[in-house]
């Protein structure tokens, strides 16, 4: 009778010892949710608000790249548009300047 208890006492204390490990465990898995999902009570912080800050982030600066890219093709189509409009003119004065002569 008297190993009998012994025995519930020495599996009382590992119960014990697992419940605080149990414990700590819970600790350290709450800490590595919260360093991936962020704070859900503050809602702050977080591998993921990063990776949706970058992706906001990569969407505004492909919105830029269209524009400027927008923007490089207008000057383009000007320089062209110049560029023909200055070879027109120089072809009406070498038609006008050799009827001249």
């Amino acid at each position: 009778m008297e190993n009998f208890k012994e025995d519930l006492d020495k599996m009382d204390l590992r119960l014990s010892e697992m419940e605080d490990k149990i414990d700590k465990l819970d600790v350290k898995l709450t800490q590595v949710v919260d360093a991936i999902l962020g704070n859900p009570l503050t809602k702050t912080g977080g591998f993921i608000h990063d990776i949706d800050v970058l992706k906001n982030k990569i969407e505004e600066i492909e919105k830029k790249q269209i524009q400027y890219d927008d923007f490089k093709k207008k000057i383009y189509w000007a320089g062209a548009v110049i560029v023909g409009l200055f070879i027109a003119v120089e072809y009406v004065v070498n038609i006008v300047a050799n009827l001249k002569k």
